[in-house]
């Protein structure tokens, strides 16, 4: 069953102007439906596919995406059924940037009639995958190569994964357009409860992220650790983590020129809008930094104390030791006891000096 919202804009109050929108809702799917003049245009989203990324969120030109409830759904709170994210049908513009970005396939774009917009004359950016072809056998009668087949043209992430785990001539590896670092505040870690939460576990379509278990990685990365050798920097941990202990800092993304060859006026416009996804930040303000560890900044701190005070020789630790000596037998007789509890300050001066050879 679809629920339709729809919501209509009239230019110069013409008919023939006419802009159409609409927005319908089935089980696992919002449709966004835009018409003018004899041009329609239909953006797909899958609920179920999506996995909360933010990469459409941050590309959008003109922030009609919001995140939904991430941290509730990944901690299973709330039923995954629920949209990751929100839409603003009448924000939207249709531009289909979001179905550009996106690695799990999450968008679907429609617009007819077929060749009035042709995508394959906009950059869009590079697979979040390799193949060696020397070794690729491409045979459909095996299941997971067939996968394999029909994936390979959207970016899907998730199926990706699979894949990778199952070739049977191990040619297929995830290889992400998108190149940073994630970062994890380890002095915030006190925060972070996996055997609770598994937020970012749970998230992760690739499963870069899990519990330390030996004592040397406890020791070393803390409660939650991440295998950037598996991550692809979608930053859907980020989003994910209930606490903010995460940053997803991308460096680098690999784009891609219009298959279709042309003076296009939109290729530097749509070059603009997908390099979002490198200078714009989720939260406006978040320092893409680790907060330094108290600890080891005070352990540097002592280090450096430690080479600063110089070393005693063997000689002075022995003169030292023998005027302690002096100073001991001089507080442990009856006389300068009683001159100490009386406050005889100069007599007890006089007989250190005397003592002490001075």
């Amino acid at each position: 069953m679809l629920f339709r919202i729809s919501n209509s804009s009239l230019i110069e109050d013409k008919k023939e102007d006419q802009i159409e929108k609409n927005l319908e809702f089935g089980p696992d799917q919002l449709i966004l439906n835009w018409k003018y003049k004899e041009v329609n245009k239909k953006l797909t989203y899958d609920i179920n596919k999506c996995i909360g990324c933010s990469l459409c969120k941050l590309v959008c030109p003109v922030n009609a995406i919001e995140l939904g409830p991430i941290p509730d759904i990944a901690q299973e709170k709330i039923d995954k059924s629920n949209p990751k994210i929100l839409i603003d049908h009448e924000k939207c513009c249709y531009c289909m940037l979001c179905a550009i970005v996106c690695p799990n396939d999450a968008f679907h774009e429609n617009i007819e009639p077929e060749g009035q917009i042709d995508l394959n004359e906009f950059p869009t950016i590079g697979k979040f995958y390799k193949i060696d072809m020397d070794k690729c056998i491409e045979d459909r009668n095996i299941k997971i190569c067939k996968l394999c087949l029909d994936v390979r043209e959207r970016n899907f992430i998730e199926e990706y994964y699979k894949i990778e785990k199952e070739c049977p001539v191990e040619c297929f590896q995830i290889d992400s357009p998108i190149q940073g670092e994630v970062i994890i505040k380890k002095n915030m870690l006190h925060k972070c409860s996996p055997e609770n939460c598994k937020a970012c576990i749970n998230i992760c379509p690739v499963q870069s992220f899990y519990i330390p278990e030996s004592a040397e990685d406890v020791v070393k990365y803390g409660k939650i650790a991440c295998n950037e050798d598996k991550c692809f920097y979608c930053g859907a941990c980020e989003n994910s983590c209930p606490d903010d202990l995460i940053v997803v800092n991308r460096k680098n993304i690999r784009i891609i020129d219009p298959r279709k060859q042309g003076a296009y006026p939109w290729i530097q416009g749509w070059i603009n809008g997908i390099k979002e996804i490198l200078r714009k930040r989720l939260i406006q303000g978040k320092q893409q930094i680790e907060i330094p560890i108290i600890a080891e900044e005070i352990k540097a701190v002592k280090e450096k104390i430690e080479e600063d005070i110089p070393q005693l020789s063997k000689e002075e630790r022995e003169k030292l030791f023998q005027l302690n000596e002096k100073i001991q037998t001089f507080l442990r007789s009856s006389k300068i006891r009683y001159w100490i509890k009386d406050k005889k300050v100069a007599k007890i001066a006089r007989e250190l000096k005397k003592q002490l050879n001075l």
